[in-house]
């Protein structure tokens, strides 16, 4: 695990043994508290070429504004980042909430595979066995 950002809101590294960037969130973060997080998850998945992503989102919350900044700008970059499998880690979903999404956004064809999963390791191993 190499570390990359670190904030009293979140913390970003690479996972090796997965192959992914992770971001964990400590408390709940708005506005750039929760953007600038985020942000640097792009450049750390620029950097190391990453092809999957892990949220643990296990003590989050998003407001309305930052969800909509996610949908529009977020999302894209992260795409255009070269992310095309995410794992998000939601304890308050329940087991029929989630599942596989194939997602596109906008005009783009891009496909991101996306899963929610309740706990951190079915995250782990859902994205382990995807080759990266």
């Amino acid at each position: 695990m190499r570390h990359y950002y670190s904030s009293n809101k979140a913390h970003i590294f690479w996972d090796e043994v997965v192959e992914s960037v992770v971001i964990s969130w400590n408390s709940f973060a708005n506005g750039n508290e929760f953007r600038e997080p985020l942000d640097k998850m792009i450049e750390l998945a620029v950097i190391k070429k990453a092809k999957k992503a892990l949220f643990d989102s296990s003590h989050i919350l998003v407001l309305a504004e930052d969800t909509k900044w996610l949908s529009e700008q977020w999302l894209p970059r992260l795409l255009n980042a070269g992310i095309k499998y995410t794992a998000t880690v939601n304890p308050t979903r329940s087991d029929t909430n989630s599942g596989i999404k194939n997602t596109t956004t906008g005009k783009d064809t891009t496909k991101l595979l996306h899963h929610e999963f309740m706990d951190i390791q079915k995250a782990v191993a859902w994205l382990s066995g995807i080759a990266a």
